[in-house]
């Protein structure tokens, strides 16, 4: 009896344990899979430790540089002499002044300049030099150091330059722009300049109110002295320079300043912006887009016969509103309707319907309580309650429903307007293998008026939002350009705008209104962001025009004096708020006193090209004219879809992969991500499509493409068999530093970069085949070698 007690006891047990390993079984089957493959990021890849990232990259930058750097040093002139065993350069003095209070001992030097008002030390640090100033001044001062004179400069403008002191085009470049403002011109606070293989890496602290001067006369190589200014915003900070001794070397230059920005804490990895934003990692491999729709009724949507029976008393109704709000729309629109009503309505008309319609169906005073009286109670009071507030997509909905029951089934089914040109392009570029995207609306309303657009977009893993700014504001804003309006815009355009010592206010963007002061206004940020993000319409990205574009100023208003670095801290303090909201950030250029507030940039590898050339801006019959900002059948606008050449002094400067070196992404690859201005995307410059994809792989660069659905047909081969490659890489090369660039040939067009140990990018830029050891590139093309497998790059 006891025996058996004790077998079952035994299979009591064993029946527990057996149903313990089922349970953990089937709920390993349930949750395991979403442990290990459900990645909201769309990426499996580990994008490191912060920390360990940036320790890894100052102990691989301890070889760049000198170690034991010794100086001789003039106070008189503030000329400077660094060198080692197998280094020299010097720097020219810039002063002739009486010297008092000289003092000095093993490493350090200081003295006054009582005239001038300026207290200096200088003081070696063995691996650097570092030279201050300190102002004992009241008043404004300016001042001139360093001069720059060698054979060779690495600048960073933009990507990054490389220019011989006795190069033509560029003496003419600094002759026409002999005063470069460094806040706006360098996307990074350092200049390097080369001597008999040597070279002196001048770091500065920041760019704010600074100029790089040009000093050579027309016949002369080039030099330069850095003028800064001492003001009422800065007149009690030191201004620090530290030189670094490098050999010729640009990797060089950009690795010792990497590393000072590390050390100064100006640098953040994109694997710490991800740690509290993970959308960041949708980033990885994604092509940017901008894509454009403003309709969301669209020639499709609409049965041209039944409409000619509309109620002509709405048609007068959108009459109205674009006599209001829309310069010179009202009577086009009153013509075109009186064609359609006489059955004589072509393509041009139909365009201009529909242009009308969509226009208005925005404005906050579409609806009008004497013509629309079928409306619910509760709509009508939410409509004139909102109708001074930022439009919603509540809002919108009820005009579209508005619109539906005038127009009756002269359209379709509001579900279906503009579907088959915005979400089913999305849903093809998923299909066709595009994993990962970035997609930017030129305004919130283009959202705002096709939720379905937007939840499709981030239900396939993509990032999805609007352009959107702060900079300017109009005295009376249009409604069409919403950015330039603020919700308590007459307070803002007369409180808040940013005024000029002489009194004078600056003008905001194509000399229109006034310049806003961005310490004043983070409640308007917080506004929009919550009239336009909803769960009905859930971007996941915000672009924000011009924070990293160099365009900040001094504020001399009485009533809120500002300084440039206030400016600054507002800022990247307002992205604190996207980010909150899992909104992945990006701005224009991506000048690094923005490194923290921003996650990718638009308009550092390809800028603005020759804003005031005329042929390419106003003259309508050049070959280089790039087009207008508008479009009139909701096509992409010329000016970012016109294929035009560019002049050959632009493609020199601009383009020329003998100038071009990759400083920013040698100290950024794994900070942040750029690519080129949206008025110049992968397709704009004809004849340059094929060069600027290879530059594209070789400095790790998104493809930036305009697209709508006309577009996106066209290109779709193109564009899935590229980012097919180019996605790949980037989710590889986003892994590591950009730790070489090398060229291959004496003429500078065979060049390579290479991304830690297993990651390298040849491109032959030339029009000669090239061959060395077991590499052979036809012209115009490259290969990418990663993890040990080749992938060709065919344009």
């Amino acid at each position: 009896m006891k025996r058996k007690k004790e077998s079952f006891k035994k299979e009591i047990v064993m029946t527990i344990i057996i149903c313990v390993i089922l349970v953990s079984i089937v709920i390993g089957i349930i949750f395991l899979p979403k442990l290990f493959f459900n990645n909201k990021s769309g990426s499996n890849k580990n994008y490191g430790d912060s920390k360990k990232i940036t320790e890894k990259m100052l102990k691989d930058n301890e070889k760049y540089g000198s170690k034991d750097i010794e100086i001789k040093v003039d106070p008189e002139t503030l000329s400077l002499e660094l060198q080692d065993a197998d280094k020299k350069v010097d720097l020219p003095g810039t002063f002739n002044e009486k010297v008092e209070n000289l003092k000095e001992d093993k490493n350090t030097k200081s003295w006054s300049y009582p005239e001038k008002g300026v207290d200096v030390v200088v003081e070696n640090q063995k691996e650097y030099v570092d030279v201050s100033f300190k102002s004992t001044k009241e008043s404004s001062l300016k001042l001139n150091w360093p001069k720059l004179e060698g054979e060779h400069y690495y600048l960073p403008i933009g990507e990054g330059k490389s220019i011989p002191s006795n190069d033509n085009l560029w003496k003419q470049y600094f002759e026409e722009n002999n005063e470069l403002d460094l806040n706006e011109a360098f996307s990074m606070s350092f200049v390097s300049v080369v001597q008999n293989n040597s070279s002196a890496v001048i770091v500065m602290e920041n760019n704010f109110d600074k100029q790089l001067i040009k000093k050579n006369s027309k016949e002369q190589n080039l030099s330069f002295e850095v003028e800064s200014s001492f003001n009422q915003f800065n007149q009690k900070m030191p201004l620090k320079f530290r030189i670094y001794l490098a050999g010729n070397n640009p990797v060089s230059a950009a690795k010792l300043y990497q590393t000072d920005r590390i050390k100064e804490d100006k640098f953040m990895t994109l694997s710490e912006k991800a740690a509290d934003n993970k959308n960041i990692e949708k980033l990885y491999g994604a092509p940017h887009i901008y894509f454009w729709q403003n309709r969301i009724l669209t020639d499709k949507d609409v049965n041209w016969q039944k409409m000619t029976e509309g109620s002509d008393q709405f048609f007068t109704h959108i009459g109205d509103l674009l006599e209001k709000h829309y310069e010179d729309g009202r009577s086009e629109f009153d013509q075109a309707i009186v064609t359609l009503k006489n059955n004589e309505a072509y393509k041009y008309e139909k365009n201009t319907i529909l242009t009308g319609i969509n226009t208005v169906l925005v404005y906050p005073d579409f609806y009008d309580n004497t013509l629309f009286k079928k409306m619910d109670e509760e709509k009508a009071l939410f409509l004139e309650k909102n109708e001074n507030e930022l439009p919603t997509e509540k809002r919108i909905g009820i005009n579209k429903m508005i619109l539906k029951d005038f127009l009756g089934d002269s359209v379709g089914s509001i579900e279906s307007w503009g579907q088959t040109t915005t979400t089913d392009v999305i849903k093809e570029m998923k299909k066709s293998g595009i994993e990962n995207a970035w997609v930017g609306l030129a305004n919130w309303n283009q959202g705002l008026i096709n939720p379905s657009f937007v939840k499709e977009a981030v239900d396939s893993n993509y990032l999805i939002g609007p352009y959107d700014s702060y900079q300017s504001i109009h005295s009376n804003p249009s409604i069409d350009w919403n950015t330039a309006g603020f919700r308590n815009n007459e307070e803002v355009y007369n409180s808040k705008t940013i005024m000029k010592p002489d009194g004078e206010y600056i003008s905001g963007f194509l000399g229109k209104g006034r310049k806003v002061n961005q310490t004043l206004i983070k409640d308007e940020a917080e506004y929009r962001l919550d009239k336009v993000l909803t769960k009905k319409v859930p971007f996941n990205t915000w672009f924000v025009d011009t924070d990293a574009a160099g365009e900040i100023y001094n504020d001399y208003s009485p009533e809120h004096q500002t300084g440039i670095q206030q400016d600054i801290d507002a800022r990247i303090e307002r992205t604190k708020l996207w980010n909150g909201k899992g909104l992945v950030v990006g701005t224009e250029t991506g000048n690094d006193y923005f490194n923290k507030g921003m996650v990718f940039a638009h308009g550092l590898e390809t800028p603005v090209i020759a804003w005031s050339d005329e042929d390419m801006r106003k003259n309508k019959e050049s070959e280089y004219y790039i087009g207008g900002y508008a479009s009139m059948n909701d096509t992409i606008p010329g000016r970012y879809s016109k294929q035009v050449p560019i002049k050959d002094e632009y493609k020199k400067l601009y383009l020329n992969p003998a100038y071009n070196v990759p400083l920013y992404k040698l100290v950024y690859n794994q900070s942040v991500i750029t690519t080129h201005h949206w008025e110049w995307d992968s397709y704009k410059i004809k004849d340059e499509v094929e060069s600027r994809r290879l530059t594209e792989y070789l400095y790790n660069v998104p493809p930036l493409i305009h697209l709508d659905s006309n577009t996106w047909n066209e290109r779709k081969s193109d564009i899935v068999k590229n980012v097919e490659i180019w996605s790949q890489f980037q989710k590889e090369a986003l892994l590591n530093e950009m730790t070489e660039f090398n060229y291959l040939s004496e003429n500078k067009l065979i060049q390579k970069t290479s991304y830690g140990d297993n990651i390298s990018v040849t491109v032959n830029y030339s029009d000669e085949k090239f061959k060395k050891d077991d590499i052979e590139l036809a012209p115009q093309t490259g290969l990418i070698e990663m993890n040990g497998k080749h992938y060709p790059i065919n344009s």
